[in-house]
């Protein structure tokens, strides 16, 4: 997942999801989103433009292109990995 960088937050998020088929789960999205695979559910996020977000199951994966002027060589910055309940209160969070 190299072109994929993790914030500390949604390093969290994955650890709160514990070990099991929904981890898996999302790995293999993550890596798919690595890969620009077509088949996934992406939408962008009404009025936060760029972030857009990733369904896996239950749970929201919030992410957003790196920017040029950032010191990455990711192609893609996840922020937060979140059940469906709480993605209105995490989205609010994003800068």
């Amino acid at each position: 997942m190299e072109r994929i960088a993790l914030a500390r937050r949604a390093v969290e998020d994955l650890r709160r999801i514990g070990p099991g088929a929904e981890l898996r789960r999302m790995r293999r999205s993550l890596e798919a989103l690595a890969t620009d695979a077509q088949d996934l559910d992406v939408k962008l996020l009404a009025d936060r433009t760029p972030w857009m977000r990733l369904r896996v199951g239950d749970y929201r994966v919030l992410y957003r292109p790196v920017t040029s002027d950032e010191p990455s060589e990711a192609s893609y910055l996840v922020a937060r990995v979140v059940h469906r309940g709480d993605l209105e209160r995490a989205v609010d969070t994003l800068e």
